[in-house]
């Protein structure tokens, strides 16, 4: 196309690690792609720096420009808050305060990692911020209509939060960032027609123990420090929960086409209450279980930042890298190795459609399972404890009642009364004790479980808009035929990471779930003869 010039009519902040251009009202820019989609061009500045603007943001100038009138406010209905921070840099890398001053209370999380994307809330704390479920239906969406007569902005053309950008897909399927020099490869593997992760060469375990409440500035600031120990290592390192939720946020960030296994929910009461911390403990057991054993996680830099560093200096280094690394999103498929042989779309919008479907079904149902086993809780340690004890005073009343009638003249008869009331308040007692062994284990592996179904509609949407975007390009009779072909391979790398995914989610869970039934079945076993041994114990009394 023959390029022409516009000028910016309002401010507009690029997002950090994105193919994104930051322009200023009044700038002249040299447009030399209209064809984007979803409402972008892409131009080159007096800088030569060249990106993506909102079309919606700049206006035509003829070769003699008139003189410059002062630009317009945006429109009121501008609802997302994306011109709030007018002095926001391209830059993304927080200030290097020390690490314990980003964490002054246990309840803040949002100073790490200058995400100013507002929290999820939902029963699971650790859902995706971006939700990518829209982004089909979208993408295709042409341009027009999108500016009135006055240049304008209308609503729809505010798409430049769109996650397709801010997912980094955009960059990626237009190759507009190179892969980090000398950054470790992933493979994927097919072998016959599964696809799969690499395996795991070396497998490792991590162990989290001896939770203790820690202090500091002369007792001021208190907080709850976890022990951990890698195996390969057997070196201890402590950690808060702070230090997993910034973890947590960068993998997130990194890996948008990989299911992120929840965190524990946050809590404010109670938190430093001897069954709460050693409950989360367990839960953040069951996270560091899934990590290591997930083929790509496991080798992450990060992960294994946030295992092995005991330095202060070291550590706040490794954190700053994480948090400027360029390979994150849609970006992070530039470390794939994938097969060569191209995808036919017919079997990926199957195996695709097929997947949504079965990932939807297993989401509802352990959602169902999952509250079915948290209200089986409850009352095992609230109703089923609470009838037993009254079904026991009951007998113990009796039996003391026939003691009194006796004059003080004590009966076995009227003692094995007694003995049997105090069987069923033990029982009872029994059954509060037990909630934390069967279901309160149960609702922790089907709460990681659900947390990760919880990802893959983002993941579903981020392939989908791949696909879209490649189908654009093949439409637009100006793409280059080998810049096609590299369209099509990153758009299949990308599908393939989603299909090693799958693969990996349901031979983990298929493992782990029927793990999991096993031990509570055994511990139900166990409880039940526990309680029918009591009884006959009882029962012999009255022989």
């Amino acid at each position: 196309m023959e390029s022409f010039r516009v000028r910016s009519l309002y401010d507009f902040t690029g997002e950090p690690n994105t193919a994104e251009l930051s322009i200023s009202a009044g700038q002249i820019l040299t447009v030399i792609r209209t064809d984007v989609g979803e409402g972008w061009w892409e131009g080159i500045n007096d800088n030569g720096r060249s990106g993506l603007f909102p079309q919606a943001y700049v206006e035509k100038i003829d070769n003699c420009p008139p003189p410059l009138s002062p630009p317009p406010t945006l429109p009121p209905q501008n609802d997302v808050g994306w011109n709030s921070h007018p002095n926001q840099t391209q830059s993304s890398a927080p200030t290097e305060d020390d690490w314990d001053d980003d964490w002054d209370n246990d309840e803040t999380y949002s100073e790490i990692g200058g995400n100013n994307v507002p929290p999820v809330e939902n029963m699971y704390s650790n859902d995706r911020n971006l939700n990518l479920n829209t982004v089909a239906t979208e993408f295709s969406a042409e341009t027009s209509g999108n500016m009135d007569g006055r240049g304008t902005v209308t609503k729809k053309s505010l798409n430049r939060f769109s996650s397709y950008v801010k997912s980094g897909l955009e960059s990626y399927i237009l190759g507009t960032v190179n892969p980090t020099p000398n950054c470790y490869k992933i493979r994927i593997r097919k072998e016959n027609e599964t696809v799969r992760w690499d395996y795991i060469n070396s497998p490792y375990t991590v162990q989290i123990a001896s939770p203790k409440k820690a202090s500091k500035m002369g007792g001021l600031k208190s907080f709850i420090e976890y022990h951990i120990t890698p195996s390969f290592s057997n070196i201890e390192v402590a950690r808060r929960y702070k230090h997993f939720d910034w973890l947590h946020d960068r993998l997130r960030e990194k890996y948008n086409i990989i299911s992120i296994p929840p965190l524990p929910d946050k809590q404010v009461s109670g938190r430093y209450e001897e069954h709460f911390i050693e409950h989360r403990r367990m839960q953040l057991q069951e996270f560091i279980n899934y990590m290591c054993r997930h083929p790509v996680l496991s080798q992450s830099e990060v992960w294994h930042h946030f295992l092995t560093c005991t330095d202060d200096k070291q550590w706040k280094q490794g954190k700053r890298n994480a948090e400027r690394d360029q390979m994150v999103g849609a970006n992070f498929c530039l470390q794939i190795e994938a097969p060569d042989k191209e995808l036919l779309a017919s079997n990926v919008e199957s195996t695709m459609d097929m997947n949504i479907n079965s990932i939807n079904q297993i989401d509802q149902a352990l959602k169902a399972l999952m509250q079915t086993v948290i209200d089986q809780q409850k009352k095992c340690t609230n109703m089923y404890k609470r009838e037993l004890q009254k079904v026991g005073e009951s007998f113990f009343a009796l039996g003391t009642a026939f003691e009194l009638a006796e004059k003080g003249m004590f009966s076995d008869f009227t003692t094995d009364i007694k003995r049997m009331g105090s069987t069923y308040m033990t029982i009872g007692k029994l059954y509060e004790d037990q909630a934390r062994v069967d279901w309160q284990c149960l609702a922790d592996k089907l709460y990681i479980y659900k947390g990760i179904t919880g990802c893959y509609p983002d993941i579903f949407g981020l392939q989908r808009s791949a696909e879209q975007k490649k189908r654009d390009c093949e439409k637009n009779v100006q793409m280059q035929q080998p810049q096609l072909l590299e369209i099509r391979k990153r758009t299949d790398v990308l599908t393939y990471a989603v299909f090693a995914e799958l693969t990996h989610f349901h031979s983990e869970k298929d493992g782990e779930i029927k793990q999991s039934m096993k031990m509570f079945l055994q511990e139900q076993v166990n409880f039940y003869k526990n309680i029918v041994s009591k009884l006959e114990d009882t029962l012999q009394r009255f022989q």
